[in-house]
């Protein structure tokens, strides 16, 4: 649980191989399935599903109080209770840590590859749509 002397929001982010993020910020946006959603001291709970994009951290604890750090995740889930955000994802990656020559790469292989079926084309347009975000985020940061 937050302690409740915080005017901040602790923010966790945790894949299967690790803990890539434990730390306490003024706000945190994050990139739901269905859109940004922003959430700050003192927030409701709830839990979500992310979509790929960028989980963006403002005013982290030792830092300007304006400073902004990105980190690209691929989807995966979060729960916001007590101050706290938990994401859990399978990929988190810092965005200035983002190639974006592969990015855009990853983005046509994908999109060169060809569908038949449902499942098949619902697979691709899930694929498409994380490795448009990563570029995106590799963008945004230069």
């Amino acid at each position: 649980m937050a302690d409740p002397n915080q005017s901040g929001v602790r923010c966790v982010i945790v894949t299967p191989e690790q803990t890539s993020l434990d730390t306490q910020a003024r706000s945190v946006t994050l990139p739901l399935f269905d859109g940004l959603r922003g959430v700050a001291h003192g927030h409701s709970p709830f839990i979500g599903r992310l979509g790929p994009g960028e989980v963006r951290i403002v005013g982290e604890q030792g830092g300007p109080a304006d400073a902004v750090r990105r980190l690209f995740v691929d989807g995966g889930f979060v729960e916001v209770a007590h101050d706290s955000v938990t994401v859990i994802t399978q990929r988190a990656v810092p965005a200035e840590q983002v190639d974006l020559a592969a990015a855009r790469a990853e983005f046509e292989k994908v999109s060169g590859t060809r569908a038949v079926g449902d499942e098949a084309i619902a697979a691709k347009f899930r694929s498409q749509t994380a490795a448009r975000a990563l570029v995106r985020a590799a963008e945004r940061r230069g």
